[in-house]
C-alpha cells in the first residue's frame, strides 16, 4: 500500500475528520479509520492528494463508456444505443419491481426525466435493475414506461438473491433502494442518495442537487 500520512479531512457535507488513515484498499474502494470510526468508501470520495499517492486513476477506474457501450436495452428488451461523446453527467438509477418506495418514486423520476432530458442533452439516466430476473426487471420498465435505458440483466451480477456482487456499475450502487446517483463521465460521485458514513437521504435529494449540477449543454 502507497504510504499516505494521517489526515483531516472535511467532507463535502461539512463533517471534520481526524487522524485519517486508509487501511484497505480495493478496486474502486478503500477502508479507512479516523477518529470517529472505520468506513467503507468509494476512492473518489478522498481527497485529490490522497487519491493520488494511492495511484487512483479516475478515467481508468470509472470506463462509463465501456460500460455502456453495447450492455443498454429499451423497456421492450431491444438494444439501445450507448450515450454519446456529448454526455457528460449520468444518472443511475438502482430499482426494483419488488420495491414499493421504489414505485412510489420512479413515476415521479419519469415526470422529471421529461422535462429536463429535453434542455439537458449533454446528460443520460441509465436503470440498473436489482430485480430477481430479467422478465421482473423488463415488466417494471414497460409498467413505468420508462423512457431512459437499462443495463442489460445479463451483463449485471448478481448472486443467487439477486444481490450486486463484483465490478462494474454496481460500484456506485448504496445499501438500499430506490438509489440515484449523479456522476460525471470520469465516474466522479456529484450527488448521492447515500452519505459517504452511510445514511439515507433518498433520491429526491439527488433531483435537487441535479437542478443545480448538471450544466445544460449543446447536443
Amino acid at each position: 500500500m502507497p504510504s499516505q500520512p494521517n489526515w483531516t479531512w472535511e467532507t463535502a457535507d461539512g463533517k471534520t475528520y481526524q487522524n485519517v488513515v486508509v487501511t484497505k484498499i480495493e478496486a474502486d474502494t478503500v477502508t479507512i479509520t479516523h477518529s470517529m470510526g472505520v468506513a467503507h468508501i468509494p476512492i473518489n470520495l478522498l481527497p485529490r492528494n490522497i487519491q493520488t499517492q494511492l495511484n487512483y486513476d479516475p478515467h481508468a477506474a470509472s470506463q462509463l463508456s465501456a460500460l455502456f457501450n453495447g450492455n443498454l436495452v429499451s423497456a421492450d428488451g431491444t438494444a439501445a444505443s450507448a450515450p454519446g461523446t456529448s454526455v457528460q453527467y449520468y444518472a443511475i438509477y438502482y430499482s426494483a419491481q419488488w420495491c414499493p418506495p421504489c414505485h412510489a418514486f420512479t413515476p415521479v423520476l419519469v415526470e422529471w426525466y421529461k422535462k429536463f432530458k429535453s434542455t439537458h442533452p449533454n446528460f443520460e439516466l441509465i436503470f440498473v435493475s436489482e430485480d430477481h430476473n430479467e422478465a421482473s426487471m423488463l415488466a417494471y420498465m414497460k409498467e413505468m414506461a420508462m423512457p431512459w435505458p437499462a443495463m442489460r440483466f445479463s451483463d449485471l451480477q448478481h448472486d443467487g438473491n439477486g444481490t450486486f456482487k463484483g465490478s462494474g456499475i454496481e460500484k456506485f450502487a448504496g445499501s438500499g433502494i430506490p438509489d440515484l446517483v449523479l456522476v460525471d463521465a470520469d465516474g466522479k460521485v456529484l450527488s448521492n442518495s447515500f452519505t459517504w458514513t452511510g445514511s439515507y437521504l433518498g433520491p429526491q435529494h439527488v433531483l435537487d442537487d441535479m437542478e443545480k449540477l448538471v450544466i445544460p449543454g449543446a447536443p
